[in-house]
Order: structure tokens, then C-alpha cells, then sequence
């Protein structure tokens, strides 16, 4: 449109390519990438193999053998301009993984508060021995919410029980 296919020429280049050439060398080149880190049975790659949210534990994630029962990864749909935001690495030995993105997530109802909903990435709990330390990153994946309450009465309802900080 409007003379815009002059920028997919490569200047330096004796020939005149197109955009169609151009799209055929980086779709070339994707393969390629793909077929080196993957294996070459496209109908078997899945988006959330590469891409996945990396919540590293900031005391124990780098180690041994720990790293893998405290690290939490889980596949995104999202990538660095899609809704479901998640900035990746760009870098070398997983380029794809979001290391970067909205940890917690709250939608607001300022006419009815106790409408109102959030979600966070990994879980309640930071202890990775917890049920909860990754109970709601299915949720945070699919971008869906839990409600969120002001009510005390209904807050202390589901409670195992109530504990006291005193001086």
C-alpha cells in the first residue's frame, strides 16, 4: 500500500527482494530454530513448551535439586504484546520464557467492593512445602479471578483459625 513494500528490500543486497521473499527466509529461519530445538514433528509442539512464566524462589531457587520442587514454571499464553502480558528473555538457553509480568492481578468494583476480584501468580503461601504455595497459577495462567471480600464475617467463615500477634 502506497509504495510500502520498498522497505522489505535489503538495500545492500544485489538483488530486489520482496516481501514475500522476506517472509519466506524468516519463516526458513523459524524452522529451522524450531526444527534444531524441538525436533522436527511440528503437529507435536505446543505454544507453552517455549513459553513459560519462570517464578524462581528468591532464597533457594538456584539450589541443587532444591530448584526443582521450589522454581515454578507454567506455560503462558501470553507473550510481550498480547493481553495476557509476560515480558521474555530474549536470551539464551530459553529466549521464549516470561521473566517478567503482573505477579498479582486485581479488578476493582469501587461501587461494590465485595465484588471486586484478584489473583495472584504462584500461591498464599511462600513456604514451597504449603498446599498453598502454587494453588491459584492455574487461575493467574487462564486469567481468571478469585473473589475478594471485605466482610470480616465472611473472611473469618472458611477460617481453620485465628491467630493473635501480641507484643
Amino acid at each position: 500500500v502506497d509504495g510500502a513494500a520498498a522497505w522489505c528490500d535489503v538495500l545492500r543486497s544485489a538483488r530486489e527482494e520482496t516481501c514475500t521473499d522476506i517472509a519466506r527466509m524468516a519463516l526458513d529461519d523459524a524452522l529451522i530454530t524450531i526444527s534444531e530445538r524441538w525436533g522436527t514433528g511440528l503437529e507435536s509442539l505446543r505454544w507453552g513448551d517455549a513459553h513459560q512464566a519462570t517464578h524462581d524462589h528468591p532464597v533457594l531457587g538456584e539450589v541443587p535439586v532444591l530448584k526443582y520442587f521450589v522454581n515454578i514454571r507454567q506455560s503462558t499464553s501470553g507473550g510481550d504484546h498480547t493481553l495476557m502480558r509476560g515480558r521474555t528473555s530474549g536470551e539464551d538457553p530459553e529466549p521464549f520464557h516470561n521473566v517478567h509480568g503482573a505477579g498479582y492481578r486485581g479488578v476493582y468494583d469501587f461501587d461494590d467492593p465485595n465484588s471486586s476480584v484478584f489473583v495472584i501468580a504462584t500461591g498464599q503461601s511462600g513456604h514451597f512445602l504449603s498446599r498453598h504455595y502454587d494453588d491459584l497459577g492455574q487461575l493467574w495462567r487462564r486469567g481468571e479471578y478469585i473473589p475478594m471480600s471485605l466482610d470480616e464475617g465472611l473472611a473469618r467463615a472458611a477460617a481453620a483459625g485465628v491467630t493473635r500477634l501480641v507484643p
